[in-house]
């Protein structure tokens, strides 16, 4: 059964990230959406294209410079949502993403490291990002049905002016 798992375990991540941007694209507020396009954008869409392309695999070889970018780039994008967004989840998004990019630096600091302790610090993060998402969004969801619409930006402080995401 754990072998089974593990087979279908990349696929079954990517399937329920697009049944969750469905719901969130119909429920949920701004932070959730550019959240769950940013993991898409990052988690789903490169392995797939990667895959219909025949290019190989991202994570070892000749492209892993792309995965290293698209890693930086949805941590980037995560920190902006973090930063803004008027809920606590996103922070813990962008620390696992973090999480994810402090593996990359390891890899390229150090001579050799294990491939499974890489592919673990490097991939492994996703789910719990996934997983958050998922609690966030029901979290807001509930929040809405018992309170009503609340704000999904934190209001900017005099000075301190954010660009519109």
């Amino acid at each position: 059964m754990l072998e089974l798992f593990n087979i279908y375990r990349g696929d079954a991540q990517h399937i329920a990230s697009v049944l969750l941007a469905l719901a969130i694209w119909r429920w949920g507020a701004a932070p959730e959406r550019w959240l769950i396009v940013i993991f898409i954008a990052a988690m789903v869409l490169p392995v797939r294209i990667a895959e219909w392309a025949g290019i190989g695999d991202l994570v070892f070889g000749p492209n892993a410079a792309l995965y290293v970018g698209i890693d930086l780039l949805a941590g980037i994008g995560f920190v902006a949502v973090a930063l803004k967004a008027n809920r606590n989840y996103p922070l813990w998004i962008a620390g696992f993403q973090l999480v994810a990019i402090s593996a990359h630096a390891v890899k390229g600091l150090v001579d050799t490291v294990s491939p499974i302790a890489y592919l673990i610090l490097a991939s492994g993060p996703s789910y719990c990002q996934l997983a958050l998402i998922f609690a966030g969004f029901a979290r807001h969801v509930t929040r809405t049905r018992q309170f009503g619409p609340y704000r999904d930006w934190r209001s900017s402080t005099p000075g301190a002016q954010w660009p519109s995401l």
